[in-house]
């Protein structure tokens, strides 16, 4: 199985060919990626037109790390060992690779290209392209990146400022949050400004949550508690209470929906004591017809009979109010998240600052500029020839639609080089971190498809592999 396993590594880290590896955990993909670029530089390519976008610095730092250990074991080996290393990296029915020489100086090639190997997150990528052409990108051009604990404490600043100057909106905003640390919302905030995007319809939401036009708590609650109804339940309610304990429960539970003055509050009593069941959705649920008790019902049939009719038009209000908190909340939300993206976004022009979403979102409006991104591209150290992708279920939609631009030329044929050019993506969906930074792994089988149609128009094919193969466990763990 291990033989199998590393005959698979081979084929994923062939230099000439556009692969997509699903690799499992423990599976060996950082050293396919390392043995991929290595046989790229083997095969003579130059290490600038090698961009290799890990998820983390640390990821980043592993891989030079690892690649540069290998050039340097190389730089050193006499013949036979040196032949027998590079024969390891490829193909067994491959000749066997007899520049040794060249793999000799690889190790010096990549310590003195400029700028170093590209070997890094897609943040820093960003980061240096708009760096680059700051006036295209329409950045400040000695723009700071914010680290976390400054955008933790920007974010605060900004909402302290909103407190201050919009006291009604803050507290609409405040009304729903949960817990005494409100950033990690604000920072969701900031990960899906799309989502807050053009004016606010509220309209147009509540639509979307199917509430009816002009539909109130207090309106919900007279169609459901009508006056009729409150009393016949004042007249039941001591029935109740000088019943048996279940009855009293709900004789208990009927008299707060009846005194209370808050819509919800109510509405939220008479669901808890008249629906039952999954989700509270059933109107008394298995307890149907037993509450209130048979004797209570034998004595005082019209009564009961209300009750029953009442826990009725509960459980229809139920799914209404459900929607009408919703709106209520993501009103709320919107009309917040617009002032605070607005205020966040000027205290960071004021400072000349941009945040890692900034980046991605800068550079993905630069290369979406047909009569720019061409120029850009080229001007990026005469262009490249080679993109990985590290740790690819994690790559989020806008990620996706940078890598997307700078690899376009590759299958287009406009202005190619008489060289392989290729895409190598690796990735394990089961991994994802859902959500995170807007991560979205069913991202990763959409650009699956997307580059395989590209590649099947110039007649070429994306290599499929699978890395199924852990090495970082047992057999018996493995197995159970």
């Amino acid at each position: 199985m291990s033989i199998e396993a590393t005959r698979a590594q081979i084929r994923a880290a062939r230099p000439t060919e556009s692969s997509w590896v699903s690799a499992n955990a423990g599976s060996g993909k950082t050293r396919v990626l390392t043995d991929r670029v290595a046989r790229l530089l083997l095969a003579g390519t130059d290490p600038q037109r090698i961009l290799c976008l890990t998820y983390t610095k640390a990821a980043a730092a592993e891989m030079q790390n690892r690649l540069f250990r290998t050039l340097g074991t190389w730089a050193m080996l006499e013949d036979a060992p040196l032949a027998a290393a590079l024969a390891a990296l490829q193909d067994p029915e491959a000749p066997p690779h007899r520049d040794l020489d060249r793999a000799r100086t690889l190790f010096a090639r990549a310590l003195e290209t400029p700028g170093g190997l590209k070997i890094q997150t897609i943040h820093a990528f960003c980061d240096t392209l708009l760096r680059r052409f700051p006036l295209e990108g329409g950045v400040a051009p000695l723009f700071t990146v914010l680290e976390d604990r400054q955008a933790r404490a920007l974010r605060a600043e900004v909402l302290d400022r909103i407190a201050e100057n919009e006291p009604a909106l803050f507290a609409a905003f405040a009304a729903h949050l949960s817990g005494d640390d409100p950033d990690p919302l604000l920072s969701e905030i900031g990960h899906n400004r799309t989502a807050f995007a053009g004016p606010f319809d509220p309209d147009a939401l509540a639509a979307s949550l199917h509430v009816p036009p002009g539909l109130t708590p207090g309106r919900l609650l007279a169609q459901t508690l009508t006056l009729g109804t409150i009393g016949r339940l004042r007249d039941l309610i001591p029935l109740l209470e000088a019943s048996g304990p279940t009855d009293r429960k709900l004789g208990a539970t009927l008299s707060r929906a009846i005194r209370t003055s808050d819509p919800d509050t109510a509405l939220e009593a008479l669901e808890d004591g008249l629906l039952y069941g999954k989700d509270a959705k059933a109107p008394f649920g298995a307890k149907k017809g037993a509450v209130p008790t048979k004797a209570l019902r034998r004595a005082h049939p019209a009564l009961a009979g209300d009750l029953d009719a009442l826990a009725e038009r509960v459980e229809t209000a139920r799914a209404q109010r459900v929607a009408l908190g919703a709106l209520t909340k993501s009103a709320a939300l919107h009309r917040f998240a617009r002032a605070f993206l607005a205020g966040h976004d000027a205290a960071k022009r004021a400072l000349g600052l941009l945040d890692f979403d900034d980046l991605i979102r800068r550079a993905e409006a630069l290369l979406a500029q047909p009569e720019t991104a061409a120029w850009v591209l080229w001007r990026l150290d005469g262009g490249l020839d080679h993109i990985l992708v590290d740790e690819a279920q994690d790559t989020s939609p806008a990620q996706w639609r940078v890598i997307g631009a700078i690899s376009a030329d590759f299958f287009a044929g406009i202005g190619a080089r008489d060289v392989a050019r290729t895409i190598f993506v690796v990735g394990d969906e089961k991994q994802s971190i859902y959500s995170f930074q807007g991560a979205d792994p069913a991202a990763f089988g959409t650009m699956r498809a997307r580059y395989e149609a590209q590649i099947a128009e110039l007649g070429a094919e994306l290599q499929r592999c699978d890395l199924l193969y852990s090495f970082r466990s047992a057999a018996p763990i493995l197995q159970l």
